[in-house]
């Protein structure tokens, strides 16, 4: 009986199925990341007046170009037409294409430029340049780059809080601003006098003076100016709004921005962690089911007559999908005992792999047993 088990090896293991592939995407993310990092540096250097005239350049955009057709066409060749414009990255692919559009404009613009440099639509040739920034916006796809988009989606999260901060911050400031232009307007010539003259002004002046600038345009403190012309009168409310920004709204605003991206990584993590509680039912739920096999076949394997049970079951190979139903987690005691012989006769049940596959089992099937027999005693009791 051993002998027969023992010539199962290979059927057991052409049971199990083969671990999962890696998608063939994955191997070009390198190759990606490489390509958005070459076309920022050219960005860079384009800029520059000492390389804007190089005659290079178009024939790097073309690679560029071309570059991007090509993952685009591998993309819709692997995923297919349905998942590229319909699935999860649907939106990333919109993006690609219309990367694609851009560059392609833009080359074509180049190209009819050299030909005639009098054309018009340099206003679109400059818009199709400004766009190849957003390129380097590709490297939030990247999978490698997981905890730069953790950072993105906090900042997200955070926008609305800022906005409403912006508003709160505006608000004082034009009060401020208002105060400033109607009670020193009047009464200041010169340098001063552009700063504070209308309230949009004094709004920006009020502004350069609570971050660090207050300046004026001969490179004169304001603040000093201002004191010694108006002394108390304008040391006490430049003091007290000063406080009230810097110290009180400018810390809150910061508080509250941190709090908010905070709660957004708790978020993600609390996800996390409720996707891992699903799992972990998913996995006891399927432990069980295997459980209650070996249990189903034990029993089957008692009933039966010692010297011909395994043979019965080998033939058959259907007593854990037709008893398995009717057997509950009661019928589960310690007094169970798996040997080898039934171990590697019950797990050649297409249902017994199928749920090795879903927790994930190795493929080497076979030579399970000798793992989970930690005691060497050659036989597995149930717990």
């Amino acid at each position: 009986m051993f002998v027969v088990a023992e010539l199962t090896f290979v059927r057991i293991n052409d049971l199990a199925a083969p671990p999962e592939p890696m998608h063939p995407l994955m191997y070009i993310e390198p190759f990606v990341a490489i390509m958005i990092l070459a076309n920022g540096i050219m960005i860079g250097f384009q800029t520059d007046p000492n390389y804007t005239q190089w005659q290079g350049w178009i024939y790097l955009e073309t690679a560029f170009f071309v570059i991007l057709f090509l993952e685009i066409l591998l993309r819709i060749h692997l995923l297919r037409c349905r998942t590229y414009w319909c699935g999860s990255e649907r939106y990333w692919n919109w993006f690609d294409i219309f990367l694609a559009v851009t560059s392609g404009t833009d080359l074509l613009l180049q190209f009819i430029q050299q030909q005639a440099s009098d054309i018009a639509g340099t206003g679109l040739l400059r818009f199709t340049r400004l766009i190849r920034l957003a390129r380097i916006v590709k490297v939030f796809r990247l999978k490698i780059m997981k905890d730069l988009r953790l950072m993105v989606k906090g900042w997200i999260a955070g926008l609305r809080t800022l906005v409403l901060a912006f508003t709160l911050l505006f608000t004082v400031l034009y009060v401020i601003s208002g105060f400033a232009t109607m009670a020193l307007g009047d009464h200041l010539d010169g340098d001063l006098l552009p700063h504070f003259d209308t309230i949009p002004a004094s709004m920006f002046t009020a502004f350069r003076c609570f971050t660090g600038e207050c300046v004026s345009d001969q490179g004169l403190p304001m603040t000093s100016l201002l004191a010694g012309k108006f002394g108390l009168a304008f040391i006490i409310p430049y003091v007290a709004s000063y406080m009230l920004v810097t110290m009180g709204i400018f810390n809150v605003i910061l508080a509250v921005y941190v709090d908010i991206t905070m709660k957004a990584a708790k978020e993600n993590d609390a996800s996390n962690a409720e996707q891992y509680a699903r799992e972990s039912i998913r996995v006891a739920r399927f432990a069980r089911e295997l459980l209650k096999k070996f249990a189903t076949a034990y029993r089957e394997f008692s009933d039966n007559d010692a010297g011909s049970g395994v043979v019965e079951m080998m033939s058959s190979m259907e007593f854990t999908s037709a008893s398995a139903g009717v057997f509950t987690d009661d019928d589960v005691h310690d007094q169970i005992q798996i040997s080898k012989e039934l171990f590697l006769v019950v797990i050649q049940d297409r249902g017994v792999q199928n749920l090795m596959d879903e927790l994930d089992l190795p493929p080497d099937r076979a030579n399970l047993f000798e793992v989970i027999d930690a005691d060497g005693s050659g036989t597995l009791h149930v717990q």
